[in-house]
């Protein structure tokens, strides 16, 4: 379902806490194409200051929506998130409007 050259439709993923950029990559690997957006976070650890990247979404990664995903995702240990009727959600947008428009679904 193209609409535009830079827009796909995207599904969400949810997976267990940290291991968000290893789901990514495994998908990534088998010719998916998976988006994990991320944010720099401080954290403290004895006494010092760590700037790291986590996820915006804690165990959510996104996947371009194609045939044959869904059993890849099921062989991984994760799901892919559904709504009150079954449906998968499922986002049209490009990377970058990509966790706005999902957070804007979610409301």
């Amino acid at each position: 379902m193209m609409t535009n050259n830079n827009m796909s439709r995207w599904c969400a993923l949810h997976t267990a806490p940290k291991s968000e950029r290893k789901l990514m990559q495994r998908l990534n690997a088998a010719g998916y194409t998976a988006f994990c957006p991320m944010q720099i976070v401080f954290k403290k650890w004895k006494g010092q200051t760590k700037e790291v990247f986590a996820p915006l979404f804690p165990g959510c990664v996104f996947v371009e929506e194609t045939t044959g995903v869904a059993s890849f995702v099921a062989s991984q240990h994760a799901v892919l998130l559904v709504d009150a009727e079954g449906k998968y959600l499922s986002v049209c947008a490009d990377k970058a409007e990509l966790p706005a428009k999902f957070v804007h679904l979610l409301k």
